[in-house]
């Protein structure tokens, strides 16, 4: 059968193809018709922009035009293989695929059922959700911490929100762009720092009485506040980098770390694959769980819906309009 996708030839260009899926399936494989799929605004803008630091390696993989983006995605079952007995026909699914009109999947792409009654625009936010979870999961958060989140974008706002729903006594939410500091607080994130306006690392001092936090998140992607987040770092604290910083950043290693015994962590979302082995539930899953409850508030975070057709005007927005636009749905059957 013959389906649509969006593929990027070069910098800044955004284009539909068609493409053939095998009329056949295998006993193991399903076919989707793809709903709706979140554009990522880490991998794939630096995609977009030819700014991610994979483009100049030749073995890194997928860092190279053309290049199909998506991986956010809500999809509805049309067929299955002789050996898929779990899924019923019109089953709605979370799944990792592109942003295309079909796809066929395989066991091995490990697919989520969404629970009873979530919305379908919700289920792409999962993909978000779970790299936002790396990290709690690989922080230390204790009932009562201070947690600084340095920029309040989809990642860093639902970093915020489950740290808070992990324990912290106080989140503080840090962003220069004021209407994602208006939208943290819709989503219960009650203390903002916008640092065009005050010192960071003053404000900071003043909430926790000179202590710093615990935990000091980077969900910004710029290197350079990996060296802010140490700052405001208490003793013994802990800053994670979960905003996929691509660059290099000057760092104090006797001041900013060694004195302070204070931690760096990475927090990539492919690190989670270690806390499943040792018994941890699947971070989809519980992401799924914690959006379809309201645990996590992620309809305030959707700014746009966009057909297909229009994903230009969702990539240039989350590029030059940071103000407007945040979670950009695209719909994965208008492509006209």
């Amino acid at each position: 059968m013959k389906a649509k996708r969006l593929v990027f030839p070069e910098k800044l260009r955004v284009e539909i193809e068609e493409f053939n899926l095998p009329d056949d399936l295998g006993p193991e494989e399903i076919l989707v018709e793809n709903l709706w799929g979140l554009i990522s605004p880490g991998t794939e803008l630096a995609m977009f922009t030819e700014t991610h630091v994979g483009f100049p390696i030749p073995d890194f993989g997928y860092a190279k035009f053309p290049f199909r983006p998506g991986y956010a995605t809500v999809s509805s079952v049309m067929k299955m293989g002789t050996k898929i007995n779990e899924l019923r026909r019109g089953d709605l699914l979370f799944t990792r695929v592109g942003h295309a009109s079909h796809a066929i999947l395989s066991v091995a792409d490990r697919w989520h059922l969404t629970p009873d009654g979530m919305p379908i625009e919700h289920v792409p936010f999962t993909a978000l959700a779970q790299i936002a979870l790396s990290s709690i999961r690989l922080s230390n958060i204790r009932l009562g911490h201070t947690v600084a989140i340095f920029g309040q974008g989809l990642i860093g706002n639902l970093a915020a929100q489950l740290m808070k729903t992990a324990g912290a006594r106080k989140v503080i939410g840090i962003d220069p762009i004021l209407q994602r500091l208006k939208i943290s607080t819709q989503c219960g994130i009650d203390l903002q720092i916008n640092p065009v306006e005050a010192n960071v690392t003053e404000s900071i001092d003043q909430i926790t009485s000179g202590k710093g936090c615990q935990i000091a998140v980077e969900a910004t992607g710029r290197p350079e506040v990996a060296s802010q987040a140490l700052q405001v770092a208490s003793q013994m604290g802990q800053v994670i980098l979960l905003g996929s910083p691509r660059g290099s950043a000057e760092i104090d290693l006797y001041f900013g770390l060694h004195r302070k015994g204070v931690s760096l962590i990475g927090a990539h979302a492919s690190r989670q694959a270690n806390a499943i082995q040792y018994g941890d539930a699947d971070p989809h899953e519980v992401m799924l769980e914690f959006i379809a409850s309201e645990r996590l508030k992620v309809n305030p975070l959707l700014t746009h819906k966009l057909p297909a057709s229009q994903a230009k005007q969702g990539y240039k927005g989350l590029l030059n309009s940071k103000s407007n636009y945040l979670g950009v749905l695209l719909d994965l059957q208008a492509w006209k």
